[in-house]
């Protein structure tokens, strides 16, 4: 027995064929990400709706508006706070020592899906121009702390 090959069993196979690549290279891209712990830093975020996406990239949901920006400019030279602080945001492929003494934006987001925390946690994204230079999850009380932006 054969099978002829018509015009629209091609065109259906091409088509099968499509959308089988297109979900093993939408597995394997959420793969890099959860192995990664999230996405490097984007070189362009540039309003709120990316700003919330970046963070979203990382696991976190937040409220669609910030709840504080800032304006600060970063120390000439990093102090033990800031050389402390600068070993978290290596944990999230970020480094502050080239933005010494630049003028930053630090925008909060209040998160609503960190595990096994009852109170208040908050994510800050430091942006010099359009670019995130740094990122922390902190929350204050008691049980207070501050981590980086990767999921625990």
């Amino acid at each position: 027995m054969t099978t002829k090959l018509t015009k629209t069993k091609a065109v259906a196979g091409v088509l099968a064929g499509g959308v089988l690549l297109c979900a093993v290279i939408f597995t394997a891209g959420h793969a890099f990400e959860k192995n990664t712990g999230g996405p490097p830093s984007p070189a362009s975020v540039s309003d709120n709706a990316q700003r919330v996406a970046y963070l979203a990239g990382w696991g976190w949901e937040v409220e669609p508006s910030a709840v504080e920006t800032l304006d600060l400019t970063f120390p000439e030279t990093l102090d033990e706070a800031y050389l402390s602080y600068n070993e978290l945001q290596m944990e999230n492929g970020m480094d502050l020592t080239p933005y010494c003494g630049q003028q930053a934006k630090r925008y909060t987001y209040r998160v609503s899906n960190y595990p096994d925390y009852e109170g208040t946690v908050l994510a800050n994204l430091y942006l010099c121009g359009d670019t995130v230079v740094a990122g922390d999850l902190t929350a204050s009380g008691e049980n207070g702390f501050i981590a980086s932006l990767r999921s625990p």
